[in-house]
């Protein structure tokens, strides 16, 4: 995140206040009936002054405005359209057999910078894998540290070992899970793809692991790429698996370049849909306390 310097060109200012309301780092203030910026090292270059303001009149030497076609009057798209399109959002795990153009993936990641992030930083990084090798190489090493991990939990010594570190519950689920780990690597031996489903694009967001808003950052990123993604017709699926092998394999975190100092919080497959689903399956009532 850029310090976006704003200015106020006061023969433009009237006075209304709006620039100091909407800003959530107390930069701006209204003196003599005009706004003065008299906290400017504390900005944190959102731009939501220069948004909001009716005439203009707050410029910035990092930030470039775009005036809205609708000057904000109607959101873009009717709460029908967007419940329709949320609804139709499934899981993707089949994919064409077709690389997805540059371009298109260009626009996704666009759609993921729009997402909100916490302070304004902005400090999400993405990975994309394209090249089949880099993907093969990636599942590999991924298959390669599950193997090693449900390894650990198959034997009654094993598994109380490894309970005293990772936690009970920890421990139970991926018990539970070892039948099914069993079968889907005889499905991989077959030539199945399990893991990433053959896809021809993999996506891996991942920020700083100190900062308190990076999984939420992150996850929100990628979800609007998802979102953008599912517009073109291409297909996604959040891949946990990935995201925990990656934070607890440093070989992984390191072949993926990811720093030090940095946590996976968030990846997922893409490609082109390759079936269509035609109906919808409801989901349960959400869990709420209304106070």
């Amino acid at each position: 995140m850029k310090p976006a310097n704003p200015e106020v060109v006061r023969d433009k200012c009237i006075g209304c206040g709006l620039c100091m309301e909407v800003c959530p780092a107390f930069v701006l203030d209204v003196t003599q009936e005009k706004a003065r910026v008299l906290r400017r090292d504390w900005c944190i270059g959102c731009g939501q002054c220069g948004a909001i303001c009716p005439v203009q009149a707050i410029t910035f030497s990092t930030l470039k405005l775009e005036k809205h076609s609708q000057q904000g009057a109607q959101p873009a798209v009717t709460s029908e359209a967007l419940e329709l399109f949320m609804r139709e959002r499934r899981s993707v795990r089949i994919y064409e057999k077709v690389p997805i153009p540059d371009e298109f993936l260009r626009r996704i990641l666009d759609a993921g910078k729009h997402a909100p992030t916490g302070r304004n930083s902005q400090n999400v990084h993405y990975i994309v894998l394209k090249s089949p090798t880099e993907i093969d190489r990636l599942r590999k090493m991924t298959l390669r540290f599950y193997e090693k991990l449900f390894s650990r939990v198959k034997g009654r010594l094993g598994t109380f070992v490894f309970g005293l570190f990772a936690g009970r519950k920890i421990t139970e689920s991926l018990r539970e899970s070892l039948p099914k780990v069993e079968y889907a690597k005889t499905l991989m031996e077959q030539g199945k793809d399990c893991l990433f489903y053959h896809a021809p694009v993999i996506m891996v967001a991942h920020a700083e692991s100190w900062d308190t808003c990076s999984a939420f950052n992150c996850s929100v990123g990628l979800y609007h790429c998802s979102l953008m993604a599912q517009a073109l017709r291409v297909g996604c699926c959040f891949n946990g698996y990935l995201v925990s092998a990656i934070n607890h394999s440093t070989k992984i975190k390191k072949a993926l370049n990811i720093p030090r100092d940095h946590q996976c919080f968030a990846a997922m497959t893409l490609g082109f849909q390759k079936l269509r689903y035609t109906s919808w399956v409801e989901r349960e009532p959400p869990t709420v306390v209304w106070r």
